[in-house]
Order: structure tokens, then sequence, then C-alpha cells
């Protein structure tokens, strides 16, 4: 199996053409034509990540932060490209392309927080969804803690139930502003204090779940999808791709 058979098929599920202005994915890092026994999936390519792909043997790492964003003036000993290709391991990334995906992250979300009628947004990494029974605030906060593992969360009650959910995963603060109109509840990986400002004027309740929570969960479904269509390929999710951050 190579490279471009694998991410061909990711272009299938997750066009990279449709990729939001400014973002940059595909295959940032290293051949199309290499060969593929063994893959790893990851939210980011970090240095540990990278050891990991090399301690079990992958030529693959696939992922969905870009290993490059901003302009690069060196790569030098240490960077996440000069270890990638100091191995010899090739890095797809699939970002906003997975986000607005119908499998894709926002999707997967939808999934966990146990919302019907999901409606992804056309053009945006939004999605919408309707709580299979109104719920307090609070209520839809802790379901959303335990339902994603997560560690801890904010969130900023307005005072009534909620019955249509809205969300973005990462950090999606400035896409609430394009569906308030139609939401009880925003749901997020970050938002900043301005905008809790503003939904709090809307009428709108927020989930911020944390970066991490809200997109790793997509690597576990994409592992699955992987793993269907290429027997010959083995697909691992990172285990050493860890949420940084911890609550006191």
């Amino acid at each position: 199996m190579k490279v471009k058979e694998i991410y061909s098929y990711i272009d299938k599920i997750a066009p990279f053409r449709s990729a939001m202005q400014g973002d940059n994915c595909g295959l940032l890092c290293g051949d199309m034509e290499a060969e593929v026994k063994k893959a790893l999936v990851c939210l980011d390519i970090t240095n540990a990540v990278v050891e990991e792909a090399h301690r079990l043997g992958c030529e693959l790492i696939i992922s969905h932060h870009p290993i490059i964003f901003e302009p690069i003036r060196s790569v030098r000993s240490g960077s996440i490209p000069y270890e990638l290709a100091r191995y010899g391991i090739t890095a797809i990334c699939a970002h906003t392309n997975l986000d607005i995906s119908p499998v894709g992250t926002n999707a997967q979300l939808a999934k966990l927080l146990d919302l019907a009628a999901i409606e992804m947004i056309e053009g945006e990494a939004i999605a919408i969804g309707i709580l299979k029974h109104e719920m307090s605030v609070k209520s839809f906060a802790k379901q959303a803690k335990e339902n994603l593992n997560a560690k801890g969360l904010r969130y900023l009650d307005c005072g009534k139930n909620i019955k249509r959910v809205g969300m973005c995963s990462g950090a999606g603060g400035d896409m609430l502003y394009k569906i308030a109109d139609k939401i009880d509840c925003f749901v997020t990986g970050e938002i900043k204090h301005h905008q809790i400002i503003d939904a709090e004027r809307m009428g709108v309740s927020v989930l911020d779940l944390g970066h991490y929570r809200t997109e790793f969960i997509v690597c576990a479904p994409l592992c699955s999808m992987l793993s269907r269509n290429f027997n010959d390929v083995e697909f691992i999710v990172s285990q050493d791709n860890v949420d940084l951050m911890d609550y006191a």
C-alpha cells in the first residue's frame, strides 16, 4: 500500500479542496510513493508522537492539526519536519476539511453530545443538532463532560432549558455569530471573553469543553474507517498525543 492511496481515500471523505481559506492541509512532509504497513492517527504531531510512530514502526502519521501553518524559515534538529524527515515518516494533515466533513470532527462531536437531526452547515465548520429531551444547561454540561471524558469544562447558563445545540470543534468561538439565532446552546473547544458576553446578550448558553477534547474524538472513528478500507495497513490511534491541560 502506498501513501497516495490512503491520501486519496481521505480526499474522498474529507476533500482537501474544501478546506477553509488560509488553511494548510494535505501531504505536508514525505513521499506520496512511500509504502505503508503501519500508520499512526493523532490530533497533533508532537515530538512525543513522532517518537511513538518511530518506536511502533509507522511509515505514516495522519493528523488533524497541520505541522506547518505559518511559513518556516529554517528546519532544525528537534523541529517536527526535521524529525519526520530523519525517520523517513510521511505526514498527512486533514484540518478544516475534516471539520467540515460529514464524518469529521463536528459530526463526531454531535454524536457524543447525543444529538439527533444533525445538520452540517455547508461550507462552514459548524453543525446543529437537537437534543432528544429538553434539559437544563447544567445537566447538559454534566452529560457532555462524561461523554467526552473531559477533565473539566466552562459553561455559561442563560437560565433557560435547551433543545437546539450548535457546535464548532476546536477554537470555534467566532462561529457563534453565524448560528446564534438558530440555537439555544453553543458548544466549542475555545471561546473568548467578549464572545461569552455576546452569547449572554443573545441568550445563547455556552459549553467550552477544551480544544483537545472536542477534536481528538475524531481519531478513533477515522482510524476505524481507514482500517475497514485498507486491510493491509495497521492503523493505530496515538497514545502519546494527550491533553496537556489539567484542572485544579
